[in-house]
């Protein structure tokens, strides 16, 4: 497998550097499929293609407006992480809290940043969540 790996990295190092498009479409790329895997883990139901109309600015019909946020507040999250990134700050208990408000905005505004204040259960499950 990591033979196949670095075979893989050879032939992409040939095209380096890669051209400013093409970054831009790799990047929008990974946003779309990573958006739509972490979504989709946690119950989403929008297709990988409904997920990247949305990040287009278009609603679904038949589709929760909870959804569309859930994929509209995960990019701006993963923005507001390479902003700290681009800036070289340390990470910091604020910027997650910060990053937990983003996620949680118009979905659950109530807890959007803050601490739990309740136990969660997980059903049918034996992890206990702190």
């Amino acid at each position: 497998m990591f033979d196949d790996i670095d075979q893989l990295k050879r032939k992409l190092d040939q095209y380096r550097p890669l051209s400013p498009s093409i970054i831009k479409n790799l990047l929008d790329d990974l946003i779309v499929r990573w958006t739509y895997h972490s979504n989709a883990i946690e119950g989403n139901s929008l297709t990988l293609l409904e997920t990247k109309v949305v990040l287009e600015g278009i609603a679904i019909g038949g589709k929760l407006l909870r959804e569309h946020f859930e994929v509209i507040n995960h990019r701006n999250a993963i923005y507001y992480v390479e902003d700290i990134i681009k800036k070289q700050e340390p990470f910091s208990e604020w910027q997650i809290r910060n990053i937990h408000q983003l996620i949680l905005k118009n979905i659950d505004d109530d807890n959007a940043g803050r601490y739990r204040q309740q136990n969660v259960l997980i059903s049918g499950g034996y992890h206990s969540p702190t």
